[in-house]
């Protein structure tokens, strides 16, 4: 498993590299490959015989089979790989000339994806500019999406193409959590619990089915709580029996996302769910951070052999360190957690291979994160600078403050003051169930450990079930909440939980370490030992239950959603056809705007949402494209000057104007019309006009 994401990630970074001197075709997506092979063969002259250590550690495992077959470990490979191609097979797909998405988060995330991605394939984007923010460079994570326009390179298509990416790194994602936790010391199954923590865990979220069930039998809400059961014991049973009665039917069509995705307050089930289904709101939609975690993952294996052995592991944290230092064209929020779990790993565990695991990485991250690092960080007019001090995050989001000298007292006070809340940890209980009490629970007791006497006594009985390797990474796990919970590192503080998906790995493992232990110990243990991992999965699993293959069309989560209709997508094709792949377009921001995503075009501004998470510093563009839609209606008129000033060569008119994303609310599509431009390409709502004569 790690070596396949290590193969995506290098194979792509060299095909890129490649790219940058001699375009991105058969030949370089060939090439790249080739070039880390060969390159790891000449390694292989200093590092040993590599095919001596194949052949010896295939005889070994062989052996180890012969004597115990891994039948559990088979069963959860193809478990995994069938779930990776149902889930994936649904993510983009073309059907009747359309371009449709079968999940909501997937539509509102990959267009996206396919717009950066097309550029690459189809617009000659390289080196990269920023498709959506014409004339600056791209600083979004784009190796996943370069990954991807390598194989449309090849001939598929652009959804095949993100999909193939996105399903093998989901399958490799269940083996390596397991590989991750054996090497920190889980058993098998407490491996996999963390697993479907990682997966579909959430928090206390699936109490609302009960409720709709209540209601659904005929019972008004106000009968459908624990107090008035409790307080009417003559109606109690009757009401458990009619909930119990239509439970089923509320989990087969079930009114309402129980974690909170895509819902609004009136629909939430509990006040302020931020935590969503990990399958649906990260994994599924967010391309970038499912191939940072991978690699997260493999570097952190790689870490854990080298610590765990003997001998020195120059070899192991070498291949970390270059897995470490592409990171941040793969994912920026992952490098930054794994910094801190990585210096707390070797904290604890002094060995001289670290020394060349930081200076490699340092060397081959520096160039990119010298560019991020003088890149803007949002707008001061936009009031989006970042980071920013956010005490307390989501639970208390209305505390915004600059991240100055001057403010870190207040800042850290605050957050320390939020320990003390019923508000703060009612919230992080209602959307992770008893994943946080756990974890300080434990880490008070690690600290309780290195006092000595009776109180080390009590706090060794507090993490006698957890492996010290796991304790360590504990440590900077919490450190990584910790941050999260007083800092936002971008301009949406949602997109900390991009930073907190390390540490609730972490949370997992240790809810899988305790079940485990507790499992066959009986009483109140082993009752425990179900509680625990339920109120962080149970949530998650109704929610799945909408993918199963029975379930009624209207009540699953499957779609289809539409990115571009096949009249668009043919106009799209004519523009790509007749159009430079460097020319810039006007475009009207939607997030699946056709121009973009189907025919990889660069445009003025593409979907403000996403360019205001990126921390982007609009300066005037905004009231300038506005500006260019509304034509001439007087003198003078600037509109040929804008047009110069951003190098546009094509406008697009739309004439669905009120759709979400869309820049302006309005547009002088009759003035446009006059002006005599050329028209390139027209769909049933779109017409493309060249406006380079202007």
């Amino acid at each position: 498993a790690a070596g396949v994401v290590l193969g995506v990630v290098l194979s792509s970074a060299a095909t890129f590299v490649l790219s940058l001197f001699a375009g991105l075709n058969d030949a370089t997506v060939f090439a790249g490959p080739l070039w880390v092979v060969l390159l790891a063969l000449a390694t292989s002259r200093w590092t040993g015989n590599p095919a001596r250590r194949w052949v010896a550690t295939g005889r070994a495992t062989l052996a180890r089979w012969s004597q115990r077959p891994p039948i559990a470990m088979a069963g959860i490979t193809v478990v995994a790989l069938v779930l990776a191609v149902l889930i994936y097979s649904r993510t983009v797909y073309q059907q009747n000339g359309s371009v449709l998405a079968g999940y909501e988060t997937v539509w509102a995330d990959w267009s996206q994806h396919l717009s950066t991605a097309s550029s690459f394939a189809i617009g000659g984007n390289i080196p990269p500019t920023n498709p959506l923010f014409s004339g600056t460079p791209l600083l979004y994570p784009f190796l996943p999406d370069f990954h991807a326009a390598t194989l449309m390179t090849l001939g598929l298509d652009a959804g095949t193409s993100l999909a193939l990416g996105s399903g093998v790194l989901a399958f490799t994602l269940v083996l390596l959590v397991i590989a991750v936790g054996r090497r920190v010391g889980l058993t098998l199954g407490a491996a996999l619990i963390a697993t479907a923590v990682c997966l579909i865990g959430g928090g206390l979220g699936f109490v609302g089915v009960f409720g709709d069930a209540c209601v659904a039998h005929g019972y008004a809400a106000s009968q459908c709580t624990v107090g008035y059961i409790v307080s009417h014991p003559g109606d109690g049973l009757g009401i458990l029996a009619g909930t119990l009665h239509d439970l089923p039917g509320v989990i087969a069509a079930q009114p309402r996302a129980y974690d909170g995705l895509l819902s609004t307050p009136a629909t939430s089930v509990l006040p302020n769910q931020q935590w969503y289904t990990p399958l649906f709101a990260w994994w599924l939609p967010q391309r970038s951070m499912l191939y940072g975690f991978d690699l997260a993952l493999t570097v952190l294996l790689l870490v854990f052999a080298g610590l765990q052995s003997r001998l020195r592991a120059w070899t192991a944290f070498a291949v970390a360190a270059v897995g470490l230092g592409v990171m941040p064209l793969v994912h920026a929020q992952t490098l930054f957690a794994l910094a801190v779990l990585l210096t707390v790993l070797a904290l604890f565990n002094r060995r001289r291979e670290w020394i060349a695991l930081g200076a490699v990485a340092v060397l081959l991250a520096a160039p990119r994160l010298v560019q991020i690092a003088l890149a803007p960080h949002g707008s001061v007019a936009g009031a989006d600078v970042y980071p920013y001090y956010e005490p307390g995050w989501e639970a208390n989001a209305s505390d915004h403050l600059a991240l100055t000298a001057a403010n870190t007292p207040a800042a850290v006070g605050k957050a320390a003051s939020l320990l003390l809340s019923p508000q703060w940890w009612g919230f992080w209980v209602a959307n992770l169930g008893l994943a946080l009490p756990l974890c300080v629970v434990v880490s008070i007791g690690l600290l309780a450990g290195r006092a000595g006497g009776r109180l080390g006594a009590a706090g060794a009985r507090f993490t006698g079930f957890v492996p010290r390797s796991l304790l360590e990474l504990l440590c900077g796990a919490m450190i990584v909440f910790a941050l999260c919970d007083v800092v936002v590192f971008q301009s949406w503080d949602w997109d900390n939980t991009k930073l907190l998906v390390y540490w609730y790995l972490v949370a997992g493992m240790l809810a899988a370490a305790l079940a485990s232990h507790w499992w066959r110990r009986g009483a109140w243990r082993t009752v425990a030992s179900v509680l625990i991992p339920t109120t962080m999965l149970l949530t998650g699993a109704v929610v799945m239950l909408r993918l199963l293959p029975w379930t009624p069309p209207q009540d699953s989560v499957t779609g289809p959603y539409s990115i571009a209709s096949a009249d668009e997508v043919a106009m799209a094709r004519e523009v790509a056809a007749a159009t430079p792949g460097n020319a810039v377009f006007l475009t009207f921001g939607r997030p699946n705007d056709p121009l973009l995503a189907v025919a990889g075009r660069t445009s003025v501004m593409g979907y403000y949402g996403w360019l205001w998470s990126y921390g982007t510093d609009f300066g005037t563009r905004i009231g300038d494209v506005q500006q260019l839609y509304q034509g001439c209606s007087g003198t003078p008129c600037d509109v040929s000057e804008l047009l110069h000033e951003y190098h546009v060569s094509y406008v697009e008119i739309d004439d669905r104007v009120t759709d979400s994303g869309a820049i302006t609310q309005s547009v002088n599509a009759a003035w446009w019309a006059s002006q005599g431009f050329p028209v390139v390409a027209r769909s049933v709502h779109i017409t493309v006009y060249d406006v380079r004569s202007a």
